[in-house]
């Protein structure tokens, strides 16, 4: 293709997606529509290379954790913006307006910040900068005029550094979903990030208040508490279950003429975060109930087209990667891992094992566990402790010991260790019977780690990377001396299987999403939807593929329900 086509080909493109938004905007009523006050603050488009959405406003799983550290002034909310990006990126006005503070750090967000009052009836306030803003108290500005720059809370800028953002009432007591004010297609945005997802903490006993992007409260300053939930889901209050190993699945392989089709499965509401089960690929499982209610676990036969049906009280348990253990808590040190017998109820094996309270792993075989000791709250510089053991908690021992360490099973026998320094992610692969092991390699800016069905290869995204080519998304083999391969694209994605991906490219101007099929081992990148017939878009990250391939479940954030994607 020549250079001419290529910018031809783009433009119309850019243009296609314009109409797009459009069309989307006019049947849509939820739609993020160009009636919205104001711009993103961020002066370059989201991409690898500038800046990605980090943590959301409102009721986040991280504010929930922290709310009585972080966020007790706010309601225990995350009252902000959080967008991921390097120090010293150019940052500009949201809306035309008078400049309040500069430095004011009475509104908290050091080491510098910035506040903006708008026209438009709101105040903005740019947290976390790398220095004081080039403006001056009473200055105007424009919407789109340079403002700031943003920087990192601990002064690093390779640590944390991201611009945290707030829209607060004119007096400031208030705050506001920046989701609700400013044009932008957030479903694209949240689609890939710094966070994963679940990103929203949900309450069993109000099972669908305050799990989307656009369903947040509004936040006073020092009012009373919105989210000491007796039953949240998840609830990492003791700490998180490390994730379970990748089964290898038997998906058929997808022939040249291969289709997408779409299906709704459930009322607008029901059911953020469904899950399939892990080895039945026609049994979808969602929770759902009534406001003041516990949730019910309801599932769909989704290879019959039944209805759905309630099978018992939410929460699900948390089960071995096949579903036929299942492990619970016993006390603060203690868990209990029960085997079921073939008919999924009938408990035919039972243990006890003391992990110190970190949650075990079982292998994708069932016959180990691993579990990660975390240092106690009054030695946080002592090492994280990596234990492995038989299931029934006999012949533990530890294989190693560091700081920033983290790792899930790749298969039944192989550990995915990785190691963490600031912005620098070492990954290395470690075999538990023998201890052998070797280093994959290591990167800054590692996002998005997923293992592929069966544990053979491995796909992650690096941002912002000094040679602005090298951003974008990779695959390598978790064998000894594999190459690192660079995806031709840049999006989220979810494996087939084990060496092919769904993927929905990465287009921050159009407001509708497309699923395209990337085989690794040919190169072979096929779209399987149309956007001009078949409109949708993947709300808050809420999407997964069933235990043979064959099908996604998703939020379509069209009508806030669940859909499904048949590949045939």
């Amino acid at each position: 293709m020549t250079v001419t086509s290529f910018a031809q080909n783009r433009f119309k493109r850019v243009v296609y997606s314009l109409l797009l938004v459009l069309l989307f905007t006019a049947f849509n009523s939820n739609a993020q529509t160009a009636e919205k006050p104001f711009r993103l603050p961020m002066q370059d488009a989201p991409g690898a290379n500038t800046w990605l959405l980090g943590q959301p406003y409102g009721n986040t799983i991280g504010a929930f954790l922290r709310g009585d550290e972080w966020y007790s002034a706010g309601q225990r909310l995350h009252f902000g913006l959080d967008f991921s990006m390097p120090c010293n990126t150019p940052l500009v006005a949201i809306g035309d307006g008078e400049v309040i503070f500069v430095d004011n750090l009475g509104f908290g967000s050091a080491p510098h910040n910035l506040l903006i009052r708008h026209d438009a009836g709101f105040v903005s306030l740019y947290g976390h900068l790398s220095g004081r803003a080039p403006v001056a108290v009473g200055q105007r500005v424009t919407a789109g005029e340079l403002v700031a720059y943003s920087g990192d809370p601990d002064l690093t800028c390779t640590s944390r550094p991201h611009l945290h953002f707030e829209l607060r009432s004119l007096d400031y007591g208030t705050t506001y979903n920046p989701v609700e004010y400013i044009n932008a297609n957030w479903d694209m945005l949240a689609s890939i990030g710094s966070f994963r997802y679940p990103v929203f903490q949900q309450d069993l006993d109000n099972v669908r208040r305050w799990t989307q992007l656009d369903d947040q409260p509004i936040v006073t300053f020092g009012g009373q508490a919105l989210n000491r939930y007796a039953a949240p889901y998840p609830d990492y209050r003791a700490g998180q279950p490390l994730d379970n190993p990748p089964l290898l699945n038997t998906a058929a392989p997808l022939g040249e003429t291969a289709i997408a089709t779409l299906r709704k499965l459930g009322t607008p509401g029901c059911c953020v975060g469904s899950k399939w089960h892990p080895t039945n690929a026609s049994w979808l499982y969602g929770l759902d109930g009534a406001t003041n209610q516990r949730a019910s676990i309801f599932r769909w036969n989704v290879a019959a087209n039944d209805a759905i049906e309630p099978i018992g009280q939410a929460p699900q348990p948390f089960t071995s990667a096949d579903g036929t253990h299942v492990i619970s808590r016993l006390n603060d040190s203690e868990f209990r891992i029960q085997q079921l017998g073939d008919d999924g109820s009938t408990i035919v094996a039972e243990f006890g094992v003391n992990t110190g309270g970190a949650f075990p792993s079982l292998s994708a075989d069932n016959s180990k566990i691993v579990f990660l000791v975390q240092p106690e709250d009054d030695n946080p510089d002592a090492p994280t402790s990596l234990w492995v053991a038989d299931k029934d908690g006999s012949n533990a021992r530890v294989l190693l010991a560091d700081n920033g360490v983290s790792a899930r099973w790749l298969d039944a026998n192989r550990l995915l260790v990785s190691r963490r320094e600031e912005q620098v992610t070492r990954l290395e692969i470690l075999d538990t019977t023998n201890d052998s092991g070797f280093i994959i390699g290591e990167w800054q800016r590692l996002r998005g780690m997923s293992i592929a069905p069966g544990g053979g290869r491995l796909m992650f995204y690096v941002s912002n990377q000094p040679d602005p080519m090298l951003s974008g998304v990779y695959t390598v083999e978790t064998t000894q001396g594999a190459i690192l391969q660079q995806m031709r694209w840049f999006g989220a994605w979810l494996w087939r299987d084990a060496d092919s991906v769904f993927y929905l490219p990465f287009n921050p101007i159009s407001a509708v999403h497309t699923l395209h099929h990337y085989d690794l081992v040919s190169g072979t990148d096929r779209p399987l939807t149309d956007p001009t017939t078949q409109a949708f878009a993947v709300g808050n990250g809420d999407w997964s593929v069933s235990a043979d391939g064959s099908t996604i479940a998703f939020l379509n954030a069209l009508d806030d329900a669940t859909w499904l994607i048949g590949v045939e």
